[in-house]
């Protein structure tokens, strides 16, 4: 998302671009529905080549995860969260 903090409501707009194999990349997104001339300046100006794209909103929003949140959980080559070494 453009903003230092995602907001993403149910008015937001999410314009994706679908490669042909299969991978997609968000190109760019608004808080309200975008003139089309938007859309298109947004296309014309995607790096890469996309087979096709995608004018988005969200049906669900669910919450993400922080950072930090995410580091605690990460295991190591020695086992688990919590792994004390001992059978």
């Amino acid at each position: 998302m453009k903003t230092a903090e995602a907001q993403i409501d149910y008015k937001t707009h999410i314009l994706i671009g679908l490669r042909a194999d299969g991978a997609m990349s968000i190109i760019d997104d608004w808080p309200h529905v975008p003139l089309q001339s938007d859309i298109e300046k947004a296309i014309a100006g995607a790096r890469g080549s996309y087979a096709a794209f995608a004018l988005c909103t969200p049906t669900s929003i669910l919450p993400g995860k922080r950072g930090v949140e995410e580091t605690k959980k990460i295991v190591s080559r020695f086992g688990g969260p919590g792994w004390t070494g001992r059978p």
